[in-house]
């Protein structure tokens, strides 16, 4: 049944509400990557479903020698919009299993799949490069967050990753994505692809909110 607007600007408030309670709870813990990014891999996460859905986390941790977790992660649409969201932080490793990856595999049904720290890099420079060619740039949280991949030499990776829809830009909305914020998206995408040159699907309301695993 179709919701009124009423009620998803009240669900979208909801929403809202949460991300700040939540950023709230996470910001003390927030640091600077950079100084972290020369200690060993730990692991590097992406949905398996990445692919078919479009959106989901790529997280990169590395352990650092107290034996805390230093952890990057990356909300990214790999068919439009590049780096939606980002955040570093450093937490304890049990805090990590048992809060972090919980959480992130109990939103949606999906499960996590590693990949090489280089595939890992290789994935988000591209999706940062195609999301930049629409004309999107990533989440202002990135920068730091990138930080923690360090030297990683993305070129060694012998994955191909493609982005896109079926060849094609494809754009679905986020819970946090405003009527103002949608028709500059399909405005930035018509001016760069033309008419008929992406896909779209415009959704009233999401169980699933884009920065879950936060």
């Amino acid at each position: 049944m179709a919701i009124s607007e009423q009620q998803r600007q009240k669900k979208l408030a909801k929403k809202k509400q949460k991300r700040a309670a939540t950023v709230k709870t996470i910001s003390p813990s927030m640091r600077k990557a950079k100084p972290y990014a020369s200690y060993p891999i730990h692991e590097c996460l992406i949905p398996d479903n990445l692919f078919d859905s479009g959106l989901g986390e790529l997280v990169v941790t590395r352990r650092i020698p107290n034996g805390d977790i230093a952890m990057s992660a990356f909300v990214i649409d790999v068919f439009c919009l590049g780096v939606k969201d980002a955040m570093f932080m450093v937490l304890p490793e049990s805090e990590y299993e048992h809060k972090i990856k919980v959480r992130m595999s109990a939103t949606g049904d999906r499960g996590f799949e590693k990949l090489h720290q280089t595939c890992a890099k290789k994935l988000l420079d591209g999706v940062v490069d195609y999301a930049k060619e629409l004309g999107f740039a990533p989440h202002p949280d990135y920068k730091n967050a990138y930080e923690l991949l360090g030297n990683i030499d993305a070129s060694v990776c012998p994955v191909k990753y493609t982005y896109g829809k079926k060849g094609k830009p494809f754009y679905m909305n986020g819970p946090y994505e405003s009527p103002a914020d949608i028709e500059r998206i399909l405005k930035t995408l018509t001016k760069k692809c033309g008419t008929g040159g992406f896909d779209t699907v415009l959704r009233l309301d999401d169980g699933m909110d884009d920065e879950d695993f936060m």
